[in-house]
């Protein structure tokens, strides 16, 4: 504008303002080299933001939403636009809106919403009885989780935003129930299995009975609890002391048979035979047991070969209040019962 007006005048009317004008530039000039010196006045390089964290977000398998404090959306990558069933970026909403359909799923976002109010963290799992955008389908999982995210530095103002994680668990969901029902199967065989199961730690507390071995002894199962019952409550004599002696060094697994009575809590008394396992650990103590127990009960197995006399001596052997040691002849102690 100060060209195009000293065009139109002559060189004498044009000069004085020529100069003042190129006075005024050189003191901005000069003020400005100085302030830039000082660091008061800063030029900033317009660069091209580097397309590594877009490129690294859109390739997770978990959507992730970033949104404003009062809720406008800032980004959503390419996972939370397929988990809610959004094809274009108009169709892209908030998690709030996303749930809101799902009277199972508004406590858990209320949560999760007050927690990021309160910039905190937070992490729940909802279950849907058809998937995200569609209006059927079979039940989904999803694990919501939301995180505060500050954005800015020491040159800018900082600002902070909410981090909402959006995932589709079904698969691992259905992976565990599947589990889950495996490890149900394999209990229930092991509890009604034709022999009795118990598990034992160094001492002599059970841990564990299966159903077959409660209901021989008369115990009630659903009021067992681990450490409630030990060996020699159901053990006649000092027959659990054949237990408690047993020893090994650290790392040893030693597997001892006992041809023993066990006594109901009606007194009666059952023949059995226990294959005793127990792993030793560190300094040699003894760990849980894995034990066995077949029943020499007539009715309870035919076969007479299990009702040898052999197995008849080894439990008046072990179930004799009479102390009984085998010793060699040069003195080492072979074999002992219980008392």
């Amino acid at each position: 504008a100060a060209a195009s007006g000293l065009a139109f005048m002559s060189r004498e009317q044009a000069e004085p303002y020529v100069l003042t004008l190129l006075g005024s530039l050189s003191v901005v000039g000069v003020f400005s080299l100085f302030a830039g010196a000082i660091g008061l006045l800063r030029f900033s390089v317009r660069t091209t933001p580097s397309p590594v964290p877009a490129a690294f977000i859109n390739t997770l398998d978990e959507g992730v939403l970033v949104t404003e404090r009062d809720g406008r959306i800032v980004y959503a990558n390419a996972a939370y636009a397929n988990v809610v069933g959004a094809e274009t970026p108009g169709d892209v909403r908030s998690v709030e809106r996303v749930f809101s359909f799902d009277p199972a799923a508004t406590d858990a976002i209320f949560h999760l919403a007050r927690a990021a109010e309160d910039n905190r963290g937070g992490e729940e799992e909802i279950r849907l009885p058809h998937p995200l955008g569609q209006a059927e389908g079979s039940p989904r999982w999803y694990r919501v989780r939301v995180r505060p995210l500050t954005l800015g530095g020491k040159q800018e103002k900082t600002r902070t935003c909410t981090v909402w994680q959006v995932a589709d668990i079904s698969d691992h969901r259905t992976e565990q129930e599947t589990s889950f029902q495996e490890l149900q199967r394999v209990i229930n065989f092991l509890d009604h299995a034709p022999a009795g199961f118990f598990s034992c730690d160094g001492a002599g507390r059970l841990v564990y009975l299966n159903a077959t071995l409660a209901d021989w002894i008369g115990y009630d199962l659903v009021t067992f609890k681990a450490g409630s019952l030990s060996l020699s409550d159901f053990i006649r004599g000092d027959g659990a002391e054949l237990f408690l002696t047993m020893n090994g060094q650290a790392g040893e697994v030693k597997t001892e048979i006992f041809d023993l009575d066990l006594v109901a809590r009606s007194g009666r008394s059952i023949p059995v035979r226990i294959h005793h396992r127990v792993p030793f650990g560190a300094q040699g103590r003894a760990g849980e047991s894995r034990s066995l127990v077949l029943n020499r009960s007539k009715g309870e197995d035919a076969s007479e070969a299990l009702r040898s006399s052999e197995v008849r001596f080894a439990r008046f052997f072990n179930n004799t209040p009479i102390a009984i040691a085998s010793v060699a002849r040069d003195g080492p102690i072979r074999k002992t019962n219980a008392p």
